[in-house]
């Protein structure tokens, strides 16, 4: 059984990441700029914003929270995202919004050039139409599904891989990469149930809902990547976890899986950044 451990290969990621940001700030003259929206004061969002954050230090870019009130209006959130693409090398939104806001229209209110979390209407149809001469971004958490499963040397040609969770954040483009590594790939969500996830030889699980996935679901000697990751109070503390709740002993059944906290997270925050740089490069043709 393989722990797969998103957080070291993270570390690594890191240690190159650095070095390209290095040259990028000697190349542009000045610190690279990632600016972050947050609207409201969710705890989840709070601390994935602190995460990005203490990378960007780590990293030398210059990262600023923009913060606002749940009550923004979403004319007011566009002209903000006018003035950030003037004046920023990337923007993140950070998701979830209000419900009078459409993420859509926010996305698409940032430029692509600036879009460094892949979800513009531009952005995503050249990465799901292959237009490689065009420029895109892939999401970052399915980056870091893909990085993990390469760093592993995990063989999914001719494997059946069930992903659960059709967001476009998560679930659509893995689905979408998983093919591309020669998966035979089924999809599930909310409306299908999971039932057929069991014959699965590879389960992504992105629905962000805490005990989802129980032994039943997954077979012996699958791989198991979780990367439905929700904040819940336990013992009056704060935590995170996953779509999976299996035992210790029922985790030693699988070929491996991704621990939670340390799987998927650490990943994901280095795959923003590497579209950070890939951003900046296209804009200065470097």
């Amino acid at each position: 059984m393989t722990i797969l451990n998103g957080k070291i290969i993270a570390e690594e990621r890191t240690v190159e990441l650095k070095k390209e940001f290095e040259e990028i700030t000697k190349l542009i003259g000045r610190q690279p700029v990632l600016s972050i929206i947050q609207v409201g004061d969710n705890p989840a969002s709070s601390l994935y914003i602190k995460n990005k954050i203490k990378k960007a230090e780590e990293l030398g870019v210059k990262a600023t929270l923009y913060k606002f009130d749940e009550d923004i209006s979403q004319n007011s959130l566009l002209k903000k995202l006018d003035v950030l693409n003037e004046e920023s090398d990337g923007i993140i939104v950070q998701l979830p919004l209000p419900e009078h806001i459409s993420p859509k229209v926010i996305m698409n209110g940032i430029r692509l050039e600036k879009d460094v979390d892949g979800l513009c209407e531009k952005s995503t149809f050249n990465f799901y139409n292959d237009k490689y001469d065009e420029l895109s971004f892939t999401p970052a958490t399915a980056a870091a599904i893909i990085d993990l499963i390469n760093y592993y040397k995990i063989d999914l040609n001719g494997k059946k891989a069930a992903v659960i969770g059709r967001s476009y954040l998560v679930g659509k483009p893995t689905a979408f990469l998983l093919k591309k590594l020669g998966a035979l790939v089924s999809t599930y969500n909310k409306n299908t149930g999971i039932k057929g996830v069991e014959s699965a030889d590879l389960l992504v699980s992105a629905a962000g809902q805490p005990d989802l996935v129980k032994k039943e679901n997954i077979k012996d000697g699958a791989w198991l990547i979780d990367a439905g990751t929700t904040m819940i109070e336990r013992e009056g503390k704060r935590c995170f976890v996953g779509d999976a709740s299996l035992t210790p002993e029922e985790y030693q059944l699988l070929e491996g899986y991704t621990p939670i906290p340390g799987g998927i997270g650490p990943l994901t925050v280095i795959w923003l950044f590497k579209n950070l740089a890939k951003a900046i490069k296209y804009e200065f043709q470097i």
